[in-house]
């Protein structure tokens, strides 16, 4: 197979695609012409064989998807002809676009939370509550509930989640050489914004390029994970309005954020963000981001400094929120067969195939079911903080259901966020000229229709 995926990946490259077809047949060597059937003969017996097809996420870390792809292709070779294809991630949601309307949308197919949505809007995907209402090895209660919640759209289930993790913005890692130098511990998770405004001020030193904390939310998804740390959110309950210039505790964690580069210069302004690494070892004190750093980082930084993680600090009251960003399987609502198709996608996010890619492969991650990130194995082998993680997924006062605008426009609300956000968290407009200016342009997009 080594072979196989360096010709693979070599086809890509000279085709220039995004996209790269891998039939299990290749893994035998190619069949000369077909010979005439024998007289009395039924005749080729793969022409009956149901045609169907999968995406999976063209990168080494989600090379499970294709291990089990290609162990239920075998599985149900008497019955289809699997077709394998690797997609890269951020090429897909224009590709669903245009394969479903040329017709040739894959059986199976992975969405990002970001556009999943909008796909399943555009009738795209196979409506599962039904198919799976009577299959026990489905085992919806295993799923995180946030996770879960990410394949529905107005009530219905049209995906089911493959990885969660908890955002961008959930986790802080501390250089504990350069913390302790400064005179101070590393905090638990009980901390609270303004402890690491203090921490992230004090350890800071610009004039040598030094800075306490980078965090900046790029994203209005990542804002949405503070103003739920401060109680509250930054949209109305049925996400049509933008409230982050009207909601009092929005304000104050806006505020707070602003501070940290202007009265506090406790992070890197704009003209000093390039080149900023923590990994490094002698720039950041901490680094805002997500469960997905955690190996990362440990193989980044081996020996050179000491390091630890923390979750995000809790709000002025206590709070904690979060943002579950996950990617789901979908069925083609034009599948040839849907219960084949169906069994497919139980497969692919069953326990067995997450404890695979966690445990076996090496370079995966949990899924999003409990009994994968709950595996003892797993959390022996993984930082303590991946055990607190599981922890507040599993909390249900924590809020974590992504922020998906009611009328599905999600690029043009994160668009006009980030045209937008730098002014204001940069400090290169009065703060309440940058907030009102937010503000306008994010309630432009929610104001229009359903997209």
């Amino acid at each position: 197979m080594k072979s196989q995926q360096l010709s693979r990946r070599g086809l890509l490259k000279m085709l220039g695609a995004g996209t790269a077809t891998l039939a299990l047949a290749a893994c035998a060597p190619a069949a000369g012409p077909a010979a005439a059937p024998e007289s009395g003969s039924s005749g080729d017996a793969t022409s009956e064989k149901i045609q169907m097809s999968v995406a999976t996420f063209a990168a080494v870390l989600h090379d499970w998807q294709r291990e089990f792809a290609k162990r239920w292709g075998e599985e149900h070779a008497d019955q289809v002809d699997l077709q394998i294809e690797e997609v890269v991630y951020n090429e897909m949601a224009k590709l669903q676009l245009a394969r479903s309307a040329s017709g040739t949308l894959w059986d199976l197919t992975f969405s990002g939370i970001k556009w999943f949505p909008y796909s399943a809007s555009k009738g795209m995907f196979l409506q599962l509550d039904d198919f799976l209402a009577n299959r026990e090895d489905a085992n919806l209660d295993d799923f995180f509930e946030t996770a879960l919640a990410g394949g529905y759209l107005d009530g219905n289930l049209y995906g089911l989640p493959y990885e969660i993790h908890p955002g961008n913005p959930a986790l802080v890692v501390f250089n504990l050489d350069m913390l302790e130098e400064k005179g101070f511990e590393m905090p638990t998770d009980d901390w609270d914004v303004a402890q690491y405004a203090e921490i992230a001020s004090q350890t800071s030193d610009p004039e040598n390029n030094v800075f306490g904390t980078n965090y900046l939310p790029g994203s209005y998804y990542d804002f949405e994970s503070l103003a739920r740390a401060y109680g509250t959110d930054m949209m109305s309950e049925d996400r049509s309005q933008f409230v982050f210039n009207v909601d009092e505790k929005c304000i104050e964690a806006a505020r707070w954020t602003a501070d940290l580069r202007t009265s506090q210069q406790a992070a890197p302004k704009r003209d000093e963000v390039e080149g900023i690494d923590f990994t490094a070892g002698n720039m950041l004190v901490s680094q805002v981001t997500g469960s997905y750093s955690v190996n990362n980082f440990a193989t980044q930084i081996g020996d050179a400094f000491r390091h630890d993680w923390v979750l995000f600090p809790r709000g002025p009251e206590g709070n904690r929120g979060y943002t579950a960003f996950t990617s789901n399987y979908s069925v083609a609502s034009t599948t040839a067969d849907p219960d084949l198709a169906v069994d497919l996608l139980v497969y692919l996010t069953s326990t067995e195939a997450g404890t695979w890619s966690a445990l076996e492969q090496g370079t995966g991650q949990p899924n999003a079911r409990r009994s994968v990130w709950e595996n003892e194995d797993l959390l022996a082998k993984s930082h303590p903080i991946f055990r607190r993680v599981v922890a507040m997924f599993n909390d249900s006062s924590i809020p974590g259901p992504f922020p998906m605008p009611s009328n599905l426009r999600f690029q043009e609300l994160q668009d006009n966020w980030a045209n937008t956000m730098p002014d204001l968290f940069y400090g290169d407009v009065p703060f309440e000229e940058g907030m009102q200016a937010v503000q306008d342009a994010c309630q432009e997009i929610l104001d229009l229709p359903r997209a």
